[in-house]
């Protein structure tokens, strides 16, 4: 049995990267895709590929960082579509940079990208999940909301806030019928790093957006409450934590 089908997904960040691949993977899931992003040319490209995997798609063009635009949002989903069965937080973005050389625009704007908008649309969709005792939030978080990396501050700070978010609702939730995820990925190979400000060798190795795009669904079907893309990473995240100032040691000595 498809657990997917026939659901309302929504999926913010939807033109490109882990949100573009993962409503191409709802839509084969036989998912009803309500798509949000700001680029309305990339998102209308995204829909267009979900359409012809025989998805009903509708598109949303929103600028998360936005507060107004998010209430407009919030609006035009419920008036048109409902509650979404699934929502997921997926739009974001980050900087590699000195956090004194960050634009204080830059921080105000990566908050609200990355975080409020995520915290927005889960206050204004739960109640009505948990009236009728059902339905699922991911929130796409990263590795780097469990261990603070140099020269990325900022994005670190909204990361953690999202993973504290995620765990503090899913004890509000138990035994409620709806579910919360946190998903948190490593480098993935999407636009990310030419997105933001990357002062820095990329990284090595990455992830596809395949990969993560499956932990989501994986996080949902197995109730799971934090994912990792690839999974060693968690281990990774415990181990520096286990190892205390030991842990930032290495990093401070990878960073030099």
């Amino acid at each position: 049995m498809n657990p997917f089908l026939n659901k309302l997904v929504l999926i913010t960040g939807a033109s490109a990267g882990i949100g573009r691949q993962t409503a191409l993977d709802f839509a084969d899931e036989g998912a009803k895709l309500l798509l949000a992003a700001r680029r309305s040319r990339e998102l209308a490209e995204t829909a267009d590929e979900a359409s012809l995997r025989n998805a009903q798609v509708f598109t949303f063009q929103c600028d998360l960082s936005d507060r107004t635009a998010r209430d407009r949002l919030i609006e035009q989903v419920i008036t048109s579509h409902g509650i979404p069965d699934i929502l997921i937080n997926n739009a974001g973005f980050g900087n590699y940079q000195l956090f004194t050389e960050e634009s204080i625009a830059d921080v105000y704007r990566m908050m609200e990208v990355n975080y409020l908008a995520a915290a927005h649309l889960i206050h204004a969709f739960l109640p009505e999940m948990l009236k009728r005792n059902s339905g699922s939030i991911v929130n796409v978080s990263s590795g780097a909301g469990k261990v603070a990396m140099p020269n990325m501050a900022s994005y670190c700070a909204t990361k953690f806030a999202l993973c504290a978010l995620t765990e503090s609702i899913a004890y509000e939730l138990h035994k409620t019928g709806v579910t919360i995820h946190c998903v948190n990925p490593g480098p993935t190979e999407t636009e990310f790093f030419q997105a933001g400000i990357w002062k820095g060798t990329l990284p090595r190795r990455k992830a596809g957006a395949a990969d993560v795009s499956l932990a989501i669904r994986d996080a949902i079907f197995k109730d799971k409450l934090y994912s990792y893309v690839p999974p060693k990473r968690g281990l990774m995240a415990v181990v520096f934590h286990l190892l205390g100032p030991y842990g930032r040691k290495v990093l401070q000595r990878k960073e030099k």
